[in-house]
């Protein structure tokens, strides 16, 4: 008989409550239609314990097995039918981890708590276990910090009880899978690389090939996260094979949709596009298809495919109210759709209810989605300086919350605002702010091993160093471009430069001349990027000096020096400053494009206002360091407006500028010598 029973089900075997005659009959009809071992043998399980679990009183043995069977396939309604209604431990856990990939916190909470009243001092230890998982799952699902003395806990039990990790449950495993996924997720990489090579050590010792797959997909996260994308996508393809093979539908969707967030974070949209679609068509939980849809829906605006995306997008919409769960992005990019097709007070009727649901909503992602759409529609009104703000806002979210892709969305969105600005004043400023964003989003990509996205970042800054009439700028950054897109063999990007290259050393008029379609296409390319994971942990800058400089009389108005070890003359730096500005406007013929000036282990960087050149002193530039440098410049300003008519400059008029800096630069603060 071992040899009919699939290995993942062969600690069933001694008991003899389940009828295994039955079930092997059962599965055997099922082989001899040309279904596999596997499928036909879970197949039959699940068809057992959903007739068992309308019995008065079921057999929790054939339960269990039958909802471990449909964990196995993905089939998680199922599951939760054939468990609904019961109090034992072995069960409510395994119902617990089909909640949780439903994301289901409610039904979990109720699951922990019949489990915390049944389980006492006296229940087994694998109880004590299962129990810790539940809470882990918990913990995990609704992104608490109590995860990490939950994991302690679940670490201590397995220490203290051996037995459970040489002959571990399917709980146990899962557990560690979504604590390397944790683990992954706030870069700690090497531990999660841990965790994986001990959950493969019991998986195989188990011949548990569904555990097997999610190791796959566990790899694929850590590479993706590391930038390693190929080898990323080969344990994506290994998880895909994998799941085909057990017929678990809902791992096959899981790998497809991976890899098609793995092409979005290297720009490949119609690679994405496919791999997602294919995600959607496997997809068989209702609740799960929201989110496929509404990324089909905003890659199909972004190419342009307005009909498709309104198909995807109002399917989404409809879901989501028919299952109440109150997702904000579907609504958010049927906005920015209808807006980009001119709809504008349908926009206005989404955008509304998207507001209602950010407001009420604790995820950071999604408050930043509505302002993001908020922005786009007010470009598209000329409301400027609304769009301006809302950007912004979208920005200050991304930073305080680490969210690396509404950092990448909002940069691109905010040059696009400021050259349809010019479009329409033709005020210089708005080329230097719009050079400002996408200058940001290179050192982004940079500092994040971006490289496809350094690339396109490049592509779209040449367009504005054309619309600002530097054709050497240009010419620079499109021959940067064309050596990274060599480098990354992305031939489509490639081609596009070289269309470029040829373009800039055509005849001047035509040299010159920005093709404002293209730079909005590509600004939308760009910003259907998708992050592998939290971005990258950029060390600090050791930062020596701030100095705010008065911009019409080139003098020092306000110092702070962070490590008074390390004297800076302020107005030698301040002359510097100001020479160097005056050179750089008489050689560009325009103003405040000078942004750092980097030399071996010494960054000058600055920002300038209306009136005011900030200037920092650092070790080198990173975005970071220039994000609290910009948030200080501005704030500066507000609190101490610069005079109306030109006086002595008195230190007194700066009291407690000192609080401002020590606020703003708390964390650079931290790496100065003492």
């Amino acid at each position: 008989m071992q040899k009919e029973v699939q290995p993942e089900f062969r600690h069933f075997l001694n008991d003899d409550a389940i009828p295994w005659g039955n079930l092997i009959k059962a599965a055997s009809k099922r082989t001899k239609k040309d279904i596999g071992p596997f499928e036909a043998f879970t197949d039959a399980a699940i068809e057992l314990a959903s007739k068992e679990s309308m019995k008065e009183k079921s057999n929790p043995s054939i339960i269990r097995m039958g909802v471990e069977a449909g964990l196995l396939r993905g089939r998680l309604a199922e599951c939760l039918f054939i468990s609904d209604g019961s109090n034992d431990p072995d069960i409510l856990s395994l119902r617990a981890i089909c909640l949780f990939v439903l994301s289901d916190t409610k039904e979990i909470i109720e699951a922990l708590k019949i489990m915390e009243s049944i389980i006492g001092a006296e229940s087994p230890p694998s109880h004590h276990v299962k129990l810790s998982t539940v809470k882990i799952l918990l913990a995990a699902a609704e992104r608490d910090t109590s995860v990490i003395t939950c994991i302690m806990e679940f670490d201590n039990l397995l220490e203290a009880h051996p037995e459970q990790v040489e002959n571990p449950t399917i709980e146990t495993m899962f557990a560690l899978y979504v604590v390397g996924f944790l683990l992954r997720e706030v870069g700690q990489l090497d531990r999660a690389a841990h965790i994986v090579d001990t959950l493969e050590e019991m998986a195989r010792s188990r011949n548990h090939r569904m555990i097997l797959a999610l190791v796959e997909n566990l790899r694929g996260n850590i590479c993706s996260f590391r930038g390693e994308f190929d080898r990323a996508k080969e344990h994506y393809l290994r998880f895909q094979s994998a799941s085909a093979k057990l017929s678990f539908s809902l791992g096959h969707a899981m790998a497809l949709n991976n890899l098609g967030n793995l092409m979005l974070s290297m720009l490949k949209l119609e690679e994405a596009f496919d791999y997602l679609d294919g995600a959607l068509d496997l997809m068989q939980v209702e609740y799960g298809k929201i989110m496929p849809l509404t990324n089909l829906g905003e890659l199909s605006i972004i190419m342009g495919r307005y009909e498709e995306a309104e198909k995807y997008l109002t399917q989404a919409i409809r879901i989501d109210e028919k299952v109440k769960r109150g997702v904000l992005e579907p609504y958010t990019w049927y906005a920015v759709l209808l807006t980009k097709t001119s709809r504008y007070p349908e926009a206005r009727k989404y955008l509304k209810k998207a507001m209602a649901m950010a407001k009420s909503s604790e995820k950071p992602l999604e408050q930043g989605a509505y302002l993001y759409a908020m922005g786009v529609y007010d470009t598209s009104q000329h409301k400027f300086e609304a769009a301006i703000k809302h950007f912004e806002k979208a920005l200050r979210t991304a930073k305080e919350n680490n969210i690396l892709e509404l950092l990448v969305h909002a940069k691109p969105q905010l040059a696009r605002m400021y050259v349809e600005s010019h479009s329409v004043t033709q005020d210089p400023e708005d080329i230097i702010s719009a050079a400002y964003h996408i200058g940001d989003l290179i050192q982004i990509s940079k500092e994040q091993g971006l490289q496809d996205l350094y690339a396109e970042a490049l592509l779209l800054r040449s367009d504005i160093m054309k619309l600002a009439g530097k054709k050497l700028e240009a010419k620079g950054d499109l021959e940067r471009a064309m050596s990274v897109a060599s480098f990354t063999g992305n031939s489509r990007l490639e081609e596009k430069v070289g269309v470029r290259l040829k373009e800039i050393t055509a005849p001047e008029a035509q040299a010159m001349e920005m093709d404002r379609e293209g730079f909005s296409k590509a600004i939308d390319r760009v910003s259907a990027f998708k992050s592998a994971g939290s971005p990258k942990k950029v060390p600090t800058p050791t930062v020596s000096a701030l100095i705010a400089i008065d911009r019409i009389s080139g003098l020092p108005e306000y110092v702070y020096y962070f490590d008074t070890k390390v004297q800076v003359d302020s107005s030698l730096v301040s002359g510097f400053v100001t020479a160097i500005s005056s050179f750089t406007n008489e050689l560009m013929e325009t103003q405040g494009l000078l942004r750092s000036i980097n030399h071996e282990g010494f960054a000058l960087i600055m920002e300038h206002t209306e009136s005011r050149t900030v200037a920092l002193v650092a070790s080198e530039e990173t975005f970071d360091i220039r994000y609290l440098l910009r948030e200080f410049s501005q704030k500066f300003d507000e609190k101490y407006p610069a005079p109306k008519v030109s006086r002595r400059i008195d230190s007194k008029d700066y009291n407690n500028a000192d609080d401002l800096v020590m606020q703003i630069f708390a964390a650079a603060m931290g790496t100065r010598e003492t």
